[in-house]
């Protein structure tokens, strides 16, 4: 499996047994543009049944209450499909609403690509 791109705005890379999904480029703070990953997040998902997916969050500076529900959504569709749903490199206004809402009990959250990618 290859490097791909969907849009120019999200990239899927391979790693092992593991794909990494990340933004193909920096700084996100549209919310219509992290709406946007997070449907393509859920399409890849329905289409490979049991995959192990690490959503690098390094270049996301903004997260609504709708994509953290996007987010919720992504984790129960990746367990109903018998997958993995980790996240990794969350900045840290992200990190600290993960905490607030107490999000961190039901994900996974490594604070490198590298110490996620280890944990599978």
């Amino acid at each position: 499996m290859q490097a791909q791109s969907t849009e120019n705005v999200i990239r899927f890379r391979p790693v092992g047994k593991v794909v990494v999904a990340s933004f193909a480029k920096g700084g996100f703070r549209d919310e219509r543009d992290i709406l946007k990953v997070l449907e393509k997040l859920a399409e890849f998902i329905e289409k490979r049944q049991g995959v192990r997916l690490l959503f690098n969050m390094e270049t996301i500076e903004y997260l609504s209450s709708a994509g953290l529900g996007a987010l919720v959504g992504l984790l129960k569709k990746s367990k109903r499909q018998g997958g993995t749903f980790k996240l990794c490199s969350l900045q840290p206004a992200i990190r600290e609403l993960f905490d607030v809402m107490k999000l961190t009990k039901i994900f996974d959250i490594f604070g490198s690509e590298e110490e996620a990618l280890a944990s599978f």
